[in-house]
């Protein structure tokens, strides 16, 4: 069974603080988890404390399970009932990193793409973005990055996603004499980033996950609407791809602060390494300047850059822009 991870973690508990009352039964459904899976997750937030921030978040619910008969142990199932109790103590401030706070606005800046503009959920979106980007001086969020891809591109990609809906594009590969365009009509799964401008998407009649360059593709177009089976296919077969997309670029690792692990959650492909009293995460980086970006997320939890030559690089980078300061 696989264990949780804090993304899930997280979007669980806050489905229960806003549901007030559900059974892991209902969690499994929506999460599209095992039931098995959903009872793991509630017994870890159960066991849950925050207390690495500057304020404390409590949390309290209850689990109508059995317990058994020597009382040692509780026994779940799929129709516990799980209710939330506000306490006095609740505390509707969230107390992030500055890493944090970069994060979470690039995954708003994402959740946005999938919002009708101008609705009421893209306006909590826009607030709650705004608030960030305040809490932190203004030293984040100012402007979102620069898409790769064309803008035609970029539109009918979300608008096919909003929609679920087939997408069709001449895809651009390279061949021996110069480059080879295909017509393509796939299940979009999801962008990962319009910076580093990959499209996941199923191809075929056997749905094979592909990764498209966004910056390869043109004369996109909207097709019909998938079902609600395609969709949950390609939610799966995303979580579930043992591959990783293919990025270009070498192998960085950080050393960081053990509460700096929300890095490697954050980023596609890294792995992490316990050191103890620091953890090693290594992904792949494409250039020095998307290391030193990646630094200043961490920023000052990160204790050390490997390999040197590439330390020595962002080392340069940040003390340029300090002169020019």
């Amino acid at each position: 069974m696989r264990k949780p991870d804090v993304v899930l973690l997280t979007a669980i508990t806050t489905f229960i603080a806003n549901r007030g009352e559900t059974t892991p039964g209902e969690i499994a459904e929506v999460f599209d988890i095992k039931v098995d899976e959903a009872i793991e997750a509630i017994k870890i937030i159960n066991l849950t404390e925050v207390t690495d921030r500057a304020g404390r978040y409590f949390l309290d619910f209850h689990v109508d399970a059995k317990e058994t008969e020597d009382g040692t142990d509780v026994i779940y199932s799929a129709d516990d009932r799980i209710t939330y109790f506000p306490t006095d103590y609740d505390d509707p401030r969230v107390y992030l990193t500055l890493g944090e706070s970069a994060v979470s606005i690039e995954m708003i800046d994402q959740l946005l793409k999938l919002s009708a503009q101008g609705s009421e959920s893209a306006q909590s979106l826009l607030s709650v973005r705004e608030k960030i980007r305040q809490a932190v001086g203004g030293s984040i969020g100012a402007e979102p990055p620069t898409p790769r891809g064309s803008d035609q591109v970029l539109e009918t990609v979300w608008t096919s996603l909003r929609q679920s809906r087939m997408l069709a594009f001449d895809y651009h590969g390279p061949a021996e004499f110069g480059e080879r365009v295909t017509q393509r009509l796939v299940i979009p799964c999801a962008v990962v980033s319009e910076a580093e401008g990959y499209l996941a998407a199923l191809q075929g009649k056997s749905h094979d996950l592909r990764w498209f360059r966004l910056d390869r593709m043109s004369n996109a177009t909207v097709g019909e609407e998938f079902t609600q089976t395609d969709a949950n296919r390609a939610r799966r077969k995303l979580r579930n791809h043992p591959e990783l997309h293919p990025t270009e670029g070498d192998d960085v690792v950080f050393r960081v602060e053990p509460q700096a692990i929300w890095f490697a959650e954050s980023t596609p492909g890294a792995t992490v390494t316990d050191n103890g009293d620091s953890i090693d995460i290594t992904f792949r980086a494409v250039s020095p300047t998307w290391v030193r970006n990646s630094a200043i997320k961490v920023g000052t939890d990160l204790i050390d850059i490997f390999p040197a030559e590439v330390k020595d690089e962002v080392v340069k980078q940040a003390r340029r822009i300090l002169e020019i300061q």
